[in-house]
């Protein structure tokens, strides 16, 4: 006699089969999520301090971007030359790629959030490295190429559930303790005209103006809110001036230090679009920030200049041709080098970051001695007199006091500047 099945028997294993598949996968989904997106820090330690901190961002820069702008300039981009380097981890609490608000809020706070948020997570302001520079006496600057109240500068000055709340953030920009803020201007921003200039404030909106405040105002304070197509890649007005306009301000008023941030914003617009001329354009004008940078800390000691990205933008592959004739002339016949981007969002992949730091140790050196007149003075034998001054500062002994591994997680970007530049 043929046995009879039991297909209730059979359809409860089979749910029961099915539950354990749906457990273990939720389990598994749970563990990855927590190592990937929650507990990636490393959390690690520095031992050197610093007076003033330079962090710069490239938005949209991976490890491709910098390839084919090293191609392009036909050298190693300066970020590269810096002594110490790694990559850093950007993901965000929102499955697949960052945005550039958690991102920047992740850097600005050293905790992870959602997609969209500015310095905030499940109801709550998060303290950013900002305010806590502030809190200790230092001055703050922000630089960028896009709106100040776009995501990146936002994060580290303002709090919103969500970037879209420009309102809002233009309202804290203006009513912030920000010493200096440079970027474009927009209608929420320009609405508020008649509160940004102040007693402390002079507001700016050309770059003649802004040079002229850096040079000869009393007023602590700046804001420069330029027009769209102000900022160029060449020439006199750059990124780089405006930069360099920063530092003169802060370091004039700054005896406790300052905490610097400078974005290259439109590296992620050009990338968004695949267009790898205007891409490598705001790269080089970048690269000449990070120059810029580097020099003044050279000059001044007692600084670290950290680079890095908030993510990569538009999943650039550049080919691995050998010949650098043949890469450069392949880059510039850009009908096939935009096709190099395959795609036009962010990506998950790991960016770069590059760190320089000054000590307090002077360089010095042997000048011809001058009167008041700029003339030279000679001594009795006919010789010129020479006087010794310092010519700049050594870099620190990153041996000793920088021993970061080599893949470290975007919020430890917050543990590092906090080590470097705060008290507590």
């Amino acid at each position: 006699m043929a046995r009879r099945v039991d297909n209730k028997k059979q359809y409860r294993t089979l749910w029961i089969i099915i539950a354990v598949i749906l457990c273990v996968t939720f389990a598994a989904a749970a563990v990855l999520f927590a190592l990937n997106y929650v507990d990636s820090g490393v959390d690690p330690v520095s031992e050197m301090r610093a007076k003033n901190v330079i962090l710069l961002i490239g938005d949209g820069m991976g490890f491709n971007h910098i390839k084919a702008g090293n191609i392009y300039s036909g050298s190693r981009l300066q970020m590269e030359r810096f002594a110490v380097s790694g990559e850093v981890m950007t993901r965000s609490l929102t499955p697949g790629a960052t945005d550039s608000a958690a991102a920047a809020t992740a850097m600005a706070t050293g905790i992870k959030t959602y997609n969209g948020r500015i310095a905030y997570k499940d109801g709550k302001n998060l303290t950013t490295v900002a305010e806590m520079a502030m809190a200790e006496g230092k001055k703050v600057g922000v630089v960028v190429t896009k709106a100040v109240t776009d995501a990146t500068p936002a994060a580290f000055l303002t709090h919103a559930s969500d970037r879209g709340e420009t309102q809002s953030i233009a309202e804290q920009l203006v009513n912030s303790d920000v010493d200096v803020l440079f970027g474009l201007g927009d209608e929420y921003m320009y609405a508020l005209a008649d509160s940004i200039a102040t007693d402390e404030r002079e507001y700016c909106t050309t770059f003649q103006t802004i040079a002229d405040a850096v040079q000869s105002s009393e007023k602590e304070k700046i804001f420069g809110l330029l027009e769209d197509g102000s900022i160029q890649n060449f020439g006199a007005n750059t990124l780089a001036q405006l930069t360099r306009n920063a530092l003169t301000k802060l370091s004039a008023e700054a005896d406790d230090g300052f905490f610097l941030m400078v974005e290259g914003s439109k590296i992620d617009s050009a990338s968004h679009d695949n267009n790898m001329q205007a891409m490598l354009n705001e790269l080089q004008a970048f690269n000449a920030t990070v120059s810029a940078c580097k020099e003044w800390a050279a000059a001044n000691g007692d600084t670290v200049v950290i680079v890095t990205a908030d993510h990569e933008t538009g999943g650039l592959k550049v080919p691995d041709i050998k010949d650098a004739s043949e890469a450069y002339d392949a880059l510039l016949d850009f009908d096939s080098s935009d096709k190099w981007f395959t795609k036009t969002g962010h990506t998950s992949v790991n960016v770069g970051y590059y760190i320089y730091a000054t000590s307090t140790t002077p360089i010095v050196g042997s000048v011809e001695a001058v009167d008041n007149n700029g003339d030279i003075i000679f001594d009795a034998n006919g010789e010129p007199v020479m006087v010794d001054v310092v010519t700049g500062y050594a870099e620190i002994d990153y041996s000793a006091l920088m021993d970061i591994p080599e893949e470290i997680d975007n919020t430890d970007i917050f543990e590092l500047i906090k080590q470097w530049l705060l008290t507590e």
